[in-house]
């Protein structure tokens, strides 16, 4: 006999005894036919159990393949149940994050206007993600694929201020200190709403005049909040120099690493994150994996390489609603971070071997083979979903509304 954990009994392996040597139940000493059985030893607490040694030959691999279909429909089953919460969750976050973008449109258009800018309601969209980003720091950062072509500016200093919120937590930040660099993230770009659209949505390369007039969106976001009581000097200090850069060629300054604030330092990373991520009037949106690597290339003559690591850390090498091909050749989507192993996340396959579209499910590409102790599936390379017509958003959140709903799936 060989001693395994619960969580790696497969089908079709017999357990002869369980490290509860008391329990004796009518399915021990036959093979495994439903992953129901794992549960119920959990819930006598099992952690670990024994198998016959000589299962662990070729042979099991025929019983392996019978037993297929009835491991992805139970993992599936199982994976739906042990997210009803979350998926509310979900639901609740994307609510926030749709109020919030209505927030944030009316700030930044109060300025076009002439408007004093209502800071003291931005605080509180600040003050509200703050708190989900301690009690559900893993679902928040999901809501960086949410986007807007037609309303680029607010969605994106709304994800600018989230993002920044999740990478000041782990760099080690205060609650009053997110509070700071999350109002400062929010309003970043606030200067914007002093040039002209035509220069801020033109589908070419700037002039070098136009380019003159885009650099001074920093000072005229500075000069709109300095006097402001809610913005303290470090928030105003992300808003003024988010566009410094390590190595001097920043502006407005021209400031070099030690002289640039730690808060403008971070908003700097996730501004230049979600802006390529982003499709524009002038650029296709970078796949995110292809972001991560863009932006580490530019660490230390850029950006601070410590945060840079820290914000990969928080984002994943995957971000959630990456596009990626599996070594089976399925199609699927990143549907959870793994915070242990950040290149097996969860993952929504939607089509089969052969590229066919088929009903969504999850899988957990932690998952490892008895047999072989090779992982079940594996990530090939991230895809891009506009290349193959597929829209991700809309088929996790249709998938979501499904799982919600209690339909199976």
């Amino acid at each position: 006999m060989i001693k395994i954990p619960i969580d790696q009994v497969r089908l079709g392996v017999t357990i002869v005894k369980t490290d509860k040597p008391w329990l004796n139940l009518s399915f021990m000493n036959k093979p495994v036919t439903s992953l129901d059985i794992i549960d119920i030893l959990k819930n006598y607490g099992v952690k670990e159990v024994y198998i016959k040694k000589d299962e662990i030959t070729e042979d099991l691999y025929g019983l392996e393949k019978s037993f297929k279909k009835e491991l992805i429909k139970q993992a599936e089953r199982l994976d739906i149940t042990k997210y009803t919460t979350t998926l509310k969750e979900i639901d609740e976050l994307k609510s926030l994050h749709e109020r919030a973008k209505k927030i944030t449109k009316q700030l930044y258009l109060d300025v076009r206007t002439g408007k004093s800018i209502d800071t003291e309601t931005a605080k509180k969209v600040v003050e509200t993600f703050v708190d989900s980003c301690f009690k559900k720091p893993h679902l928040v950062v999901t809501l960086s694929r949410l986007k807007s072509f037609d309303e680029y500016t607010f969605v994106h200093s709304l994800n600018v201020g989230i993002l920044s919120i999740v990478l000041g937590k782990r760099y080690g930040f205060d609650v009053p200190g997110l509070k700071n660099l999350g109002l400062g993230a929010l309003l970043h770009d606030i200067g914007k709403m002093k040039i002209s659209d035509k220069i801020l949505n033109k589908p070419g390369k700037l002039t070098d005049e136009e380019f003159a007039i885009m650099k001074k969106h920093p000072v005229y976001g500075f000069e709109l909040l300095k006097n402001d009581p809610n913005m303290t000097e470090e928030a105003l200090h992300a808003v003024y120099l988010h566009h410094e850069r390590a190595d001097g060629s920043g502006y407005p300054l021209g400031l070099k690493e030690p002289q640039i604030h730690l808060y403008a330092k971070i908003v700097s990373i996730v501004d230049v994150y979600d802006a390529i991520t982003s499709r524009r009037v002038y650029h296709d949106a970078m796949l995110p994996p292809k972001a991560l690597q863009t932006i580490f290339s530019w660490s230390e003559k850029h950006f601070n390489k410590i945060l840079v690591k820290f914000f990969m850390e928080v984002v994943g090498i995957y971000p959630v609603g990456t596009l990626v091909l599996l070594d089976t050749g399925e199609l699927a989507i990143v549907f959870e971070q793994n915070k242990e192993d950040p290149t097996r996340p969860k993952v929504l396959v939607i089509t089969d071997e052969r590229k066919k579209t088929t009903e969504p499910y999850l899988f957990d590409l932690e998952k490892y083979n008895l047999l072989t102790q090779k992982p079940y599936k594996s990530i090939i390379a991230p895809l891009d979903p506009k290349k193959l017509n597929i829209d991700t958003n809309k088929i996790m959140d249709k998938f979501l509304l499904k799982a919600k709903q209690g339909v199976s799936i």
